[in-house]
């Protein structure tokens, strides 16, 4: 069992099929002889290593038989490890609210058994699906406690990793100069700290910083030195969740420097690797992405039906910043078919979708350059445009 924990910590794919043979032989030996934590401990390596392969559901399936042995055994340690990758997992699948609890449980088992590392590696997915929620507020509150923390821990992994998500946060409200800032002080940490989880991950969130600042060019090129960096090197979940991000990334980055064919190639591998893993709001994001390129050749059917089908996604993941972004877009597209009704149907939840946004921002300077968005800008003169028909 030991063994198998250890190949996995090595954090290299080809030490991935000795962790899942050495976890079947603990697991055989534990099943022969009852021994119920190693059987617990065991099955959830087994788990560790389908979701390393991308196999959610398989790793779902195995952290929960290790929950329903570790629970009643009062193995805490097993617990809370457990919850804490269910909480990740439902965070990557676009299930929010479920990733909260699943996080927060685990959160407070962590803490029973004095694992600090769980606890605020568990911490970091509740502010992660806090932020998916537009709960922006409750997840700027997580971070805090979180980076108090690990700044009282000296854990150098969790600041930076929380430091990267403020960055995403303000991303999101499309603030990319206070992003940015976040972006390169969490890489910096990373790069100090010998941290390619926090360094890469910040890496990415600059690419799309420095896009939305106006260098598409800097941008691609970072985004490209990235994506050779994650191919060569990269670990498990990371591997596949960095490689879907930047083909997303490096699809928005090809669209502003006006190369659409470029573009929808690595929008439609983006979508590919979203769909293989269930990543619904990668699959949103890439289904939006694919509409705006149609959209922009005129393709209103094709846009249509790309953008509907992202924003039924993002309303059912309650994903607000993507809800309103392919609404006026949907939009956009129903107007270009001379399809005004169903087309100011669209443009006013885009806008209501901004507004209930705005309303959630206690921060009065958040809300304003929210607000001062060009995003937001446009979709509120489209509806403007369309009921002054």
């Amino acid at each position: 069992m030991e063994l198998a924990y250890n190949h996995f910590l090595i954090l290299s794919s080809e030490h991935l099929p000795d962790c899942r043979r050495l976890a079947q032989e603990a697991l055989a030996i534990a099943r022969e002889t009852g021994d119920q934590r190693v059987m617990a401990r065991s099955i959830f390596y087994l788990g560790l290593v389908h979701q390393a392969e991308g196999d959610l559901d398989e790793g779902d399936r195995c952290c929960e038989e290790s929950l329903k042995i570790s629970e009643p055994g009062g193995f805490k340690d097993i617990s809370a490890v457990n919850l804490c990758w269910l909480g990740a997992h439902a965070n990557w699948r676009g299930q929010f609210n479920k990733a909260i609890n699943l996080s927060r449980h685990s959160a407070a088992t962590a803490v029973e058994v004095h694992d600090g590392l769980t606890e605020l590696i568990s911490l970091a997915f509740v502010c992660l699906s806090e932020i998916g929620l537009g709960q922006y507020d409750s997840a700027l509150a997580t971070i805090r406690d979180g980076l108090a923390k690990a700044r009282e821990r000296n854990n150098l992994f969790i600041i930076g990793r929380l430091t990267n998500t403020l960055g995403w946060l303000y991303q999101e409200l499309g603030d990319f100069r206070r992003a940015i800032e976040y972006d390169r002080e969490a890489a910096d940490i990373g790069k100090r700290a010998n941290n390619a989880n926090v360094e890469v991950s910040s890496l990415i969130n600059l690419g799309l910083d420095r896009l939305y600042l106006g260098e598409p060019g800097p941008a691609l090129a970072l985004l490209e030195e990235t994506a050779a960096r994650v191919e060569k090197s990269a670990f498990g979940a990371h591997r596949w969740r960095w490689a879907n991000h930047l083909a997303l990334y490096r699809a928005e980055a090809l669209l502003a420097r006006d190369e659409p064919g470029k573009a929808l190639d690595e929008a439609d591998n983006a979508l590919r690797q979203a769909r293989a893993t269930d990543s619904r709001k990668y699959v949103a994001k890439a289904l939006t992405l694919r509409g705006e390129i149609a959209l922009r050749s005129g393709q209103w059917v094709a846009a249509e039906a790309a953008l509907a089908e992202a924003l039924t996604i993002a309303r059912d993941i309650r994903y607000p910043p993507l809800t309103w972004q392919a609404a006026h877009l949907l939009s956009q597209a129903r107007a270009g078919g001379g399809r005004i009704d169903d087309a100011l149907v669209a443009a006013r939840l885009a806008v209501q979708t901004i507004d209930d946004v705005s309303s959630g921002l206690a921060d009065v300077a958040m809300r304003s350059t929210f607000l001062a968005g060009p995003k937001v800008e446009s979709a509120r003169e489209h509806l403007e445009r369309l009921l002054g028909r």
